[in-house]
């Protein structure tokens, strides 16, 4: 049993900054053992109060106190790799798949996760640290024909990995960034300088057809989900087995990659252990209360949940959604991400349901909106949640069509036509008042 320590660093105003320290009492108890954080002061002084991309958690806005907690912070589980990356980490480090690791996994796999905080070990530095060492990377196809053995083979090539395996999921996915000549390398260690794009690239779970095909259908669901008016990213290319996915939270600016904050609804809302059947009421809520558009923000998450259970999206536990944060007070729910037909996986349930207001796995839309309509949200009383749901019923009706013109296959489209009838049948049929707004349709602008 030790006291071991780490630094937090935040990318705010252009460069990693060291915002806090995160101690925790026994680096062998795991993530259930106790810790507290607290921030630099000399930090505090320059973002005090500030809960967007500033803060390490919206939970913790930058403050003078200390945060004691008998568990580690939730935001730490974000930082943390789990599921295929941290198989990586175990391998790497020749390390069991035990609480004892969970340390090891945080301060050597958290130094590259997603978003705008990341973990750096007292005395060490972060992976923006690493040298290219002048590889000249690898070509699209190279990285598609290695798949989920990518890692491997850029290693034995000479290639620095580090910061490439921070992505979450039992999904193999690699985090990559591109060059202007179109050839891959690391996330952490291809300056921003050289970079043209940053890429999240995913493999199958496994060699089963059916995880292909999730995999696969993946790029067609989020077209439906834009055509439906869903916040979303840039368009998905599937190609030979490999997803390719546009990394929203690093967007080019002005030459530059920026680094956009992001922080899981499990976060969010205080969650700590994965996969916990967490109520959706509570990860509304937990969003609500720091959102800087809460009506808007509101309407994602109903017209969301309508097409995860239409479209058989059962995998929506809370780290599958996320807030994506600014440092000017930009609080929003972030831009979609993994939406795929999970119900092809019987293993696979609605981990996250509402309280109260489901009956197996669907909920009863009406009594629903009359939930919402509690929230005291301007805007959202419980006919006008209503109205937007009666609004979205043709469209509902309409997914099977509108998955075959996104290329949706076959396959998918048919295992989902039962739930899109028993959805778009349970949606109020009760036409939105008149002086309402209208309900969340339409072309959404990618961002």
């Amino acid at each position: 049993m030790a006291v071991a320590r780490c630094l937090v660093e935040a990318w705010v105003g252009g460069a990693f900054r060291t915002v806090g320290q995160v101690s925790v009492l026994d680096d062998e108890a795991g993530y259930r053992g106790a810790a507290r954080f607290e921030y630099d002061l000399d930090y505090v002084e320059t973002a005090l109060g500030a809960i967007d991309a500033r803060a390490v958690s919206c939970r913790y806005p930058v403050s003078y106190s200390s945060f004691d907690e008998e568990v580690w912070p939730s935001f730490l589980l974000d930082l943390m790799p789990s599921g295929a990356a941290r198989r990586f980490w175990e391998a790497e480090l020749s390390l069991p798949n035990t609480p004892r690791s969970d340390w090891a996994m945080l301060a050597r796999g958290g130094g590259n996760p997603p978003g705008n905080v990341r973990i750096v070990t007292l005395g060490g530095s972060g992976p923006e640290g690493a040298v290219a060492a002048e590889h000249p990377g690898f070509t699209r196809d190279e990285v598609i024909e290695r798949g989920e053995r990518f890692l491997e083979y850029a290693r034995a090539h000479g290639a620095p990995i580090a910061g490439s395996s921070g992505a979450a999921g039992d999904s193999p996915k690699f985090l990559l960034r591109e060059d202007a000549r179109g050839r891959f390398h690391a996330d952490g260690v291809l300056p921003d300088a050289r970079t043209r794009r940053s890429w999240l690239v995913k493999f199958p779970r496994s060699p089963r057809e059916a995880d292909r095909l999730i995999l696969q259908a993946e790029a067609g669901y989020w077209a439906v989900a834009r055509e439906l008016g869903v916040r979303v990213g840039e368009p998905l290319a599937w190609e030979r087995d490999a997803l390719f996915v546009p990394r929203f939270d690093r967007p080019q600016a002005g030459g530059r990659v920026e680094r956009l904050g992001l922080e899981s609804l499990a976060s969010l809302a205080g969650v700590t252990e994965f996969g916990a059947p967490t109520p959706k009421d509570d990860l509304v809520a937990a969003v609500l209360a720091v959102s800087s558009d809460p009506l808007a923000d509101l309407r994602e998450l109903v017209l969301r949940d309508v097409l995860d259970v239409a479209m058989g999206n059962t995998d929506n536990h809370a780290r599958n959604t996320a807030v994506l944060k600014d440092a000017r007070g930009g609080v929003r729910v972030a831009p979609l991400y993994d939406f795929a037909p999970m119900m092809l996986d019987p293993a696979i349930a609605r981990v996250c349901r509402w309280r109260g207001d489901e009956v197996g796995g669907y909920p009863t839309w009406d009594t629903l909106a009359d939930t919402l309509g509690r929230l005291g949200v301007t805007g959202a009383d419980a006919a006008e949640v209503r109205g937007w749901l009666a609004e979205l019923a043709p469209a509902v009706a309409a997914l099977p069509a509108t998955m075959r013109a996104a290329g949706v296959p076959g396959r998918v489209v048919e295992a989902a036509e039962h739930r899109i009838e028993r959805v778009a049948r349970g949606l109020p049929k009760e036409p939105p008042r008149a002086r309402g707004k209208a309900a969340p349709r339409g072309r959404a602008r990618a961002r």
